[in-house]
């Protein structure tokens, strides 16, 4: 295990002393769940940024330090699109169709495009 330090001003130590004092937790439990804390909710920040900023979102969710469907889900609970350009589905399922034939298919690509029958 690595030992790691940091500096506090008067301030941060007092408030930190406070906290001790008012839970009865030890110092080094609490300094090291307090900077995990932090690592992990910069990671996810970094991660949603980089997002923003165009990178795909396998990477995106490597940076938050997430698996890639909790990394979505993350984006889908802050209301953070997840598609930037309108979906192809439907245009794709409309090629489908008509390469296969299949007019059931056909329906469902048009139901996407709001386009009757």
């Amino acid at each position: 295990m690595l030992t790691k330090s940091i500096r506090l001003t008067e301030e941060e130590a007092a408030e930190l002393q406070e906290y001790l004092a008012v839970t009865g937790e030890v110092e080094a439990t609490v300094l090291k769940r307090a900077a995990m804390h932090g690592i992990r909710e910069f990671r996810l920040s970094q991660g949603i940024g980089a997002y923003l900023d165009g990178v795909g979102s396998a990477e995106a969710a490597k940076i938050a330090g997430l698996p890639r469907a909790a990394f979505l889900q993350i984006l889908i609970d802050k209301g953070i699109a997840l598609l930037r350009e309108p979906s192809t589905l439907a245009m794709e399922l409309e090629a489908l169709a008509k390469r296969l034939g299949h007019v059931h298919l056909a329906a469902v690509a048009d139901e996407l495009t709001g386009v009757a029958v």
